[in-house]
C-alpha cells in the first residue's frame, strides 16, 4: 500500500476492549502501516498494553500481542512506527518543518488570521487550571514543567509513564495526561518545531536544495549515510528499523519567522516588544543597546526598516560547548543563539528570551567551515529583511509586516575570526587597528606581542610608564 493511503487512518479504535470489532480491524490498519518499509524478518516495537513500546519482535508477534493484550491507550502519534518520520526525512532533503501530523504548519503560516486564531484556542483549551483552586499551575504550564524534569533528569518514556500513574493515583482531582504521548500532543500545539538537515562528514556541504537528493557530498565524496563494514571490499547503509537510512551529520535549525510571530501574539510580549521606542528613558545614559552609535547610524541608514518600531533587531552569539560535561570525553557542538534587542535590557539577556536559531553537531569544531552551517539563518533574516513576515499584533489588534536585521555578533576572539574570517593569529591579530597595528615578533618565544597598545590611555595615566 502506497503511504498516501494511511494520512487519513481513524484513531478512535484506540483505548476499546480487545473483543472489539473496530479495534482489530484498526490493528489491522496499525499493522499495514507500520510495516509497509520493513524488510522481511525485521523487528520493530510492539505497542501492546504490556511491552508499552519497550521491546521489539516480528510483525506477526506484534500482531498477535496487540490483538490478545489491546493495544496501549493514549498512543495516537505513531512516532516509533514511522508516523512523523516520512516528514523528518523530508525536512532532511528539502528543509520543511519537523512535526508530527504538521501538513498544515506552512499553511498556517500563510494566513496569519487563521493561524492566530489556532494559536489563542490552544491556549485557552490548555491553559486550564490542574485541579479546581490551583493559582501555582495551569494544565499547560505543569505539563512544560514534566517535560523539564524529563530532559534534564534523562528519564525514558517507560519512566515518565511510571512516574506520571503516580501523580495521576496522589493527585486523582488533577488534570494530568495519561502518558508520555498525550503529554506530547499538548504542547504540540504551540507550532515551534526544528528542521533537520543532513551535512557532510567533513563539513562541506549541507544536503539541503540543490544538494538534497545526492547520497554523498559533492566536494570530498564522503558517504552521506552511516555503513556498517560486512567485510573488507563490501559495506552496508545502516538504517532505522522502518528502513530508512541513517545520516551521517545532522544540522538541527529551528526556523525564526514563527519565533517572532509568537512575541507578537502575547500581550505581554508584543508591548515589551516596541520598549525601545515607547517606554526606554531618554536621559543620554547608556541603558539599552538604542543608546549606541550602531543602532543610531542604522536608522539614518535604513529609515523605513527604523520607522516601524516592532521590527526586530537581533544580536547573534554562538561558541562551542561539551554536551557531556566531561572532558575526558572531548566533544564540541556549536548552539547558535539570537538575543531579542527589542525587548527591554533587563530582559533581553534573559535565557528564557534567547531564540535558539540551531545546534550545529559535533565531534569536532567546524571551524571557518560554520558558515556552511549558518546557510538557512542567512536565507531566512534575508528574507526576514526584504520581505518580512506576516504578523499578527494583538497590542494594536492588527496584521502587519515583521521585518528583522542583524546588528552584531557576541563572540570570543577565537570565534570571532570563525564568524568575521579575519584572523585573529598572527601580525594583523587586531581587527580594530588593521593595518595601523603595533605588533612585534618574539625573537626568541616566536610569537606575536601587542607591546604599544598603552598608548590608548590617557596620557597622565600611570600604566603609560
Amino acid at each position: 500500500m502506497d503511504f498516501q493511503d494511511f494520512t487519513t487512518i481513524d484513531k478512535s479504535w484506540i483505548g476499546l476492549p480487545r473483543d472489539d470489532d473496530a479495534l482489530k480491524a484498526g490493528v489491522q490498519k496499525f499493522i499495514d502501516y507500520a510495516s509497509q518499509d520493513l524488510e522481511s524478518g525485521q523487528n520493530f516495537f510492539c505497542p501492546c498494553k504490556d511491552c508499552n513500546n519497550n521491546k521489539r519482535d516480528l510483525v506477526s508477534v506484534v500482531h498477535g500481542y496487540i490483538l490478545w493484550n489491546g493495544f496501549m491507550p493514549g498512543y495516537v502519534d505513531w512516532v516509533y512506527h514511522g508516523e512523523g518520520e516520512d516528514q523528518v526525512m523530508e525536512t532532511t532533503n528539502t528543509g520543511n518543518v519537523v512535526q508530527d501530523d504538521d501538513e498544515e504548519m506552512s499553511d498556517l503560516l500563510q494566513e496569519m488570521n487563521y493561524d492566530a486564531s489556532n494559536f489563542y484556542k490552544f491556549l485557552n483549551d490548555a491553559q486550564v487550571s490542574l485541579y479546581p483552586g490551583c493559582e501555582i499551575f495551569s494544565r499547560l504550564s505543569f505539563i512544560v514543567h514534566l517535560l523539564h524534569v524529563k530532559s534534564l533528569g534523562f528519564l525514558n518514556i517507560k519512566g515518565f509513564d511510571a512516574l506520571l500513574g503516580l501523580l495521576t493515583k496522589a493527585f486523582p482531582d488533577a488534570k494530568l495526561p495519561k502518558n508520555f504521548y498525550e503529554a506530547r500532543t499538548t504542547i504540540k500545539g504551540l507550532g515551534l518545531g526544528y528542521i533537520l538537515i543532513d551535512a557532510c562528514v567533513n563539513d562541506c556541504v549541507l544536503f539541503w536544495k540543490e544538494n538534497a537528493d545526492k547520497s554523498s557530498c559533492p566536494v570530498c565524496h564522503a558517504s552521506r549515510w552511516k555503513t556498517t563494514e560486512l567485510n573488507v571490499d563490501n559495506e552496508s547503509i545502516r538504517r532505522t528499523p522502518r528502513g530508512k537510512n541513517i545520516s551521517v551529520k545532522q544540522l538541527r535549525y529551528f526556523p525564526l519567522n514563527p519565533r517572532l510571530q509568537r512575541l507578537f501574539m502575547s500581550s505581554n510580549t508584543a508591548s515589551d516588544m516596541q520598549y525601545h521606542a515607547k517606554k526606554r528613558s531618554k536621559d543620554g545614559v547608556l541603558r539599552h543597546p538604542i543608546d549606541v552609535e550602531t543602532w543610531k547610524t542604522f536608522d539614518k541608514k535604513h529609515p523605513t526598516f527604523a520607522a516601524d518600531p516592532r521590527n526586530v533587531r537581533l544580536a547573534l552569539a554562538t561558541d562551542g560547548m561539551n554536551p557531556f560535561g566531561n572532558m575526558l570525553h572531548p566533544h564540541s557542538i556549536w548552539p547558535v543563539v539570537l538575543i531579542n534587542y527589542n525587548l527591554p535590557p533587563w530582559l533581553c539577556m534573559k535565557e528564557e528570551n534567547f531564540i535558539l536559531s540551531m545546534i550545529i553537531p559535533g565531534p569536532k569544531s567546524t571551524g571557518n567551515d560554520i558558515d556552511v552551517y549558518l546557510q538557512p539563518l542567512i536565507e531566512e533574516l534575508k528574507e526576514l529583511w526584504d520581505e518580512g513576515v506576516e504578523t499578527y499584533d494583538i497590542s494594536r489588534k492588527e496584521n502587519f509586516k515583521c521585518r528583522a536585521a542583524l546588528l552584531g555578533t557576541i563572540s570570543d576572539f577565537l570565534e570571532l575570526a570563525m564568524l568575521s574570517w579575519w584572523s585573529t593569529k598572527g601580525e594583523f591579530a587586531c581587527p580594530c587597528c588593521g593595518p595601523d597595528r603595533c605588533s612585534e615578533r618574539l625573537s626568541n618565544g616566536g610569537k606575536y606581542c601587542y607591546m604599544h597598545h598603552r598608548r590608548y590611555l590617557p596620557a597622565g595615566h600611570h600604566w603609560r610608564h
